[in-house]
């Protein structure tokens, strides 16, 4: 389940791959934490992928969230003022963070002792006390983070991501 989740948010930053095999037939639960980075467009654009389904968005800012909403159709029924609330209240497999660098450690402190998997933009931490804080309570509570870095979106990288999960060459 781990490697499963762990693959999938590794396919959403990546966004261009096919995510969903015969073995994963139902869609990841996906909780989203602020909407301010650019990158929220890919994923709040791939409803048609039918790989996840977004049940709940953490973000205060009323006026974002009704331009987004507004764009890409979503139900402001699943927008929480906090990430805490949307955690309780949705229970997503994996977080993605969209949120402001300083907020990416509070993204993995509520996240990872509820066992959820995290993906953040990059950089990973404002500073390197943040990311052992962050890389501790992932090795604590057995969760993966993914730092979206611009090099996700290489093509090489989708080839590579070919090789080992469709034609299993590794």
């Amino acid at each position: 389940m781990i490697k499963s989740i762990a693959k999938l948010i590794l396919a959403l930053s990546i966004s261009t791959l096919p995510v969903v095999t015969p073995a994963q037939q139902k869609p990841v639960r996906i909780g989203i934490a602020g909407l301010s980075h650019d990158h929220i467009h890919g994923l709040l654009g791939r409803k048609e992928k039918g790989d996840i389904v977004i049940v709940g968005i953490a973000e205060p800012d009323s006026g974002l969230v009704e331009r987004l909403a507004k764009r890409y159709g979503f139900d402001k029924k699943i927008v929480y003022s906090s990430i805490d609330e949307m955690l309780r209240s949705t229970k997503p497999e994996a977080v993605m963070a969209y949120n402001d660098i300083f907020g990416h450690l509070e993204v993995v402190e509520k996240c990872a002792p509820r066992g959820i998997h995290v993906m953040v933009e990059k950089p990973l931490a404002v500073s390197v006390a943040h990311a052992d804080k962050m890389a501790k309570l992932a090795k604590k509570n057995n969760i993966q983070i993914l730092t979206n870095y611009e090099t996700t979106w290489y093509g090489s990288n989708t080839e590579a991501y070919k090789v080992v999960n469709e034609e299993e060459q590794i």
